[in-house]
């Protein structure tokens, strides 16, 4: 019997991972204090959603993987299960984390979504034009757009000063128009009351779910009772209908309506193949750690880290293909309310990161991560985790950040992420070190401990 079966895979006394949670709360010290000396009142809403949702992905990506290996019966996963059990079980501290968000846009005093807060308070008092000159503004939006765009040049040593939101005073009179009458005709969903509203019913919902995937499977590590597994599989699937629902809204609410007039019924999907991305790099990350310091022997070994890598590598190219449509799509259609919101990311600085993403999230993982051979090279395949894990957090800096106009850097950017990342990892790297680092009471586990590859 190994030194891991006999200490129940738990981290021990091991020097690392005994007190690894000191470093991200150090971190998240440094980073609140960094955020909120440098920060201004309008970047600091930017920067907090940022580090949120950046964070809130990891916890969501692990939600679904518990979930969908549950809807499965999969036994590969068995092993390196309780890892993501443990992330997804921090969906209360993302909560928590939340609510400061929630309540400063509820009262105001987080501005970032003024505009559609506005029109649903004070209704579309600003558009000024009557039905007539609606119709022509629609008639005519396609060429007004056209136009602007062949003299985007020409006029944007004219234009004013853009808001907040980046909003673009070279719109014609018949674009303007149709924007707010866009925008006010979306404040019956997005209001100020039922933002809030939906926000922590999310909030709730996944708190629920996952602490009650995280307690069956911890019971299960003491009475070694199948009818957990069976429950967690009976209960799977509505619980994944609920978390895709759930998913799909949230990123509309806190991601899309930053841009209140622009819409892609594909975002959510965009969101959710990047949050499955990064949890399986980071479950690999935690896994070889574990692994190299003989904290679960060989019950997480090459074999399990090809699987999480394959299913890795088959995520980033979902992920660039919902990417793709969805920009292919707004380009086929030539909307202008669509197109803005690209607009906004090929300008001020944002075209550099836009080609930093094509080939920083697709196309050197494609390259790198092809290969049979790369993947079960395990030194390899941590960089290439590593690499993955930042191309992601520069991925929903990508989606939230333009809104706040050229690319431009920040400290107080950075000390969020530290601060709620930084929280988060906390709890997730002192519960690890609180549990069986194996989920010991599945009925599966030991065919996951036998698991190997023939191709």
């Amino acid at each position: 019997m190994t030194e891991a079966h006999k200490n129940d895979y738990r981290v021990g006394n091991d020097s690392f991972w005994s007190r690894a949670w000191v470093a991200p709360l150090a971190l998240a010290g440094v980073g609140g204090l960094l955020a909120a000396v440098t920060a201004g009142p309008d970047r600091l809403g930017y920067a907090y959603l940022f580090a949120l949702f950046a964070t809130a992905t990891f916890m969501l990506g692990a939600l679904f993987l518990v979930l969908i290996q549950f809807l499965t019966a999969s036994y590969w996963g068995v092993s390196s299960r309780r890892i993501v059990e443990v992330v997804m079980s921090g969906a209360p501290v993302v909560a928590l984390l939340a609510l400061p968000f929630i309540g400063g846009v509820a009262l105001g005093k987080i501005n970032i979504y003024d505009e559609w807060q506005s029109a649903a308070a004070h209704g579309d008092s600003e558009s000024g034009t009557d039905s007539e000159s609606e119709e022509h503004g629609m008639s005519e939006l396609g060429a007004s757009l056209a136009h602007a765009q062949d003299d985007g040049d020409a006029h944007e040593g004219d234009a004013h000063e853009g808001d907040a939101h980046g909003t673009e005073h070279s719109q014609t009179p018949q674009e303007a128009a149709l924007h707010h009458r866009v925008v006010a005709e979306k404040t019956g969903y997005l209001n100020t009351k039922g933002w809030a509203a939906r926000g922590i019913g999310y909030l709730i919902l996944w708190s629920l779910i996952a602490l009650a995937y995280f307690g069956w499977s911890r019971r299960q590590d003491t009475d070694r009772d199948p009818k957990h597994t069976l429950r967690m599989q009976s209960l799977a699937a509505p619980s994944l209908i609920l978390f895709a629902l759930s998913l799909t809204f949230a990123s509309f609410d806190w991601l899309m309506s930053l841009e209140a007039a622009w819409f892609s019924t594909i975002f959510g999907v965009i969101i959710f193949a990047g949050s499955a991305v990064s949890i399986l790099a980071l479950t690999i990350l935690i896994g070889m750690s574990l692994r190299n310091r003989g904290l679960v022997g060989d019950a997480i070994n090459t074999e399990h880290f090809h699987d999480l890598s394959r299913l890795m590598f088959g995520f980033i190219c979902f992920w660039t293909y919902v990417q793709f449509s969805q920009w292919m799509l707004i380009w086929y259609a030539g909307i202008p309310e669509e197109a803005t919101w690209f607009h906004k990311r090929w300008e001020g600085g944002w075209m550099a990161v836009s080609y930093l993403l094509i080939a920083g999230h697709f196309l050197a993982p494609f390259f790198l991560l092809i290969s049979r051979v790369q993947k079960r090279n395990l030194r390899w395949l941590q960089v290439m985790c590593v690499w993955v894990i930042v191309m992601h957090v520069v991925d929903i800096y990508w989606f939230i950040m333009p809104q706040a106009g050229p690319f431009q850097l920040q400290l107080a950017d950075i000390g969020a992420l530290l601060f709620v990342g930084g929280v988060f990892f906390a709890y997730v790297f002192w519960q690890l070190g609180r549990v069986p680092l194996l989920p010991v009471g599945d009925p599966r586990l030991q065919r996951s401990l036998n698991l190997h590859q023939i191709y």
